[in-house]
């Protein structure tokens, strides 16, 4: 049930018998050349649609922005950072406790908000709320290890050939070029990279280091809708069933 869709009178009957919510965040950045700015959304919004065809719940509109400041230089990009990311995602939760809600289950599109949502879901529990953040894109390499992937590689491309396969510009699918820190220092990430098969984190300017934008040890070209329907059916079916369960945890 989308929050934006229902009058007053229907939320709070919701809450009359139910104190779960979903909450989607995303962000607006760059993924890779081929790829939408919105991926971060999209896959959230359209996981949460899924998931609202297996269980009853109450689901806030996906938030489109998030914390990127690192891909600042790609156009396209609108950051709100940490702090201000904090502050919107409090008024969130607290506007929807004052509802009634009391377990939250964050679906989150972008690595780069969790900072700010484990803060918003730390200042939550001290008001006898429990909060669960689902970042989809570890939980679908967990769930199928061929489908794990990096930044825009082929675990995200797939996510949007089967959304929408009209966003994906296939002319400029092209090969990912991470660059290394040397000869013997691996870059295997935007920040991290591995030496003598130990990590190490080396923050770099993301523009210089990957100028196609995307990264990753999936490749863009194994992407196809039937791995991204597969994959977001199989999310959506596991974040049912943990909805079901959590919805029950005690406070």
């Amino acid at each position: 049930m989308k929050l934006q869709r229902m009058t007053w009178p229907q939320v709070q009957e919701y809450f009359k018998e139910n104190d779960t919510v979903i909450i989607g965040t995303g962000s607006l950045e760059n993924h890779g050349m081929h790829m939408p700015l919105g991926t971060d959304a999209l896959v959230p919004e359209k996981l949460i649609d899924l998931v609202e065809q297996r269980c009853r719940i109450i689901s806030a509109p996906v938030l489109p922005f998030g914390n990127c400041d690192y891909f600042s230089d790609f156009p396209g990009t609108i950051s709100l950072g940490d702090e201000v990311l904090t502050s919107v995602l409090m008024k969130i939760a607290e506007g929807l406790y004052n509802a009634g809600a009391r377990h939250f289950i964050y679906i989150n599109g972008h690595g780069g908000n969790c900072s700010a949502i484990e803060n918003v879901c730390y200042a939550m529990s001290k008001k006898k709320a429990l909060s669960a953040i689902l970042n989809w894109w570890v939980m679908a390499g967990e769930m199928n290890p061929e489908w794990a992937g990096g930044h825009g590689g082929g675990e995200e491309t797939a996510a949007i050939m089967f959304i929408d396969e009209s966003l994906i510009d296939r002319s400029a699918m092209k090969s990912g070029d991470l660059k290394d820190i040397s000869s013997k220092i691996k870059a295997v990430s935007m920040k991290n990279a591995r030496f003598k098969n130990v990590t190490i984190t080396v923050p770099r300017d993301i523009h210089a280091v990957a100028q196609n934008g995307w990264y990753g040890p999936d490749d863009i070209n194994d992407a196809s809708p039937e791995w991204g329907e597969k994959m977001l059916h199989a999310l959506a079916d596991y974040i049912a069933e943990f909805t079901e369960e959590f919805r029950n945890a005690p406070l």
